[in-house]
């Protein structure tokens, strides 16, 4: 082999190696500001004296307001006594006061890949603004929403795997023919 191919060869082999180096070094940069930021959050709710209702935890902020609705962005949600808090991996913070809830329910499940097996849980504001996010157990956020008082919706207060029964109670089957 000539020293030309064995340099082309290995410079092909180089560049490749090279930008996933610097897609792990770039992650690994995010990761770390991502989880820095969380543990400042954590820091401020203590030393407000907040009581958490549900830690921090992974989930995505939509908008609910259209039907199209486009991720905001990923990061993490936690609800305390007195707030619900979103701290995005990039961009700004989001703190709604427990007092802004005015309902909260179950939206569908999300079908994306990135998001498969999530649900959204919407929030409906004092000004009916609706601001959504994609959680892993959305009756969990229930329960702890209204733990601090807020109201759940439409779709919200019976879990969508739960089987219906009618009003009269249970259904029964016929008897078989013949017997």
């Amino acid at each position: 082999m000539q020293s030309g191919t064995l340099i082309a060869i290995l410079t092909l082999l180089a560049v490749p190696v090279g930008v996933f180096g610097l897609i792990l070094l770039l992650l690994r940069r995010v990761g770390g500001r991502a989880e820095r930021r969380a543990d400042e959050l954590r820091a401020e709710v203590e030393r407000l004296g907040e009581c958490w209702v549900l830690p921090l935890q992974g989930a995505a902020h939509r908008s609910a307001r259209h039907t199209d609705a486009r991720p905001r962005g990923n990061g993490v949600l936690g609800l305390t006594t007195r707030r619900l808090l979103f701290e995005p991996i990039v961009g700004e913070r989001l703190s709604i006061p427990v007092v802004r809830l005015r309902g909260a329910r179950a939206g569908p499940e999300s079908r994306g890949a990135a998001t498969a097996g999530r649900r959204e849980l919407v929030l409906v504001l004092d000004d009916d603004t609706e601001v959504a996010f994609l959680v892993r157990d959305e009756r969990e956020w229930l329960r702890g929403l209204a733990a601090c008082g807020v109201a759940a919706g439409e779709g919200a207060a019976e879990p969508p795997d739960a089987p219906a029964e009618p009003p009269d109670g249970p259904a029964t089957l016929p008897p078989a023919p013949g017997g």
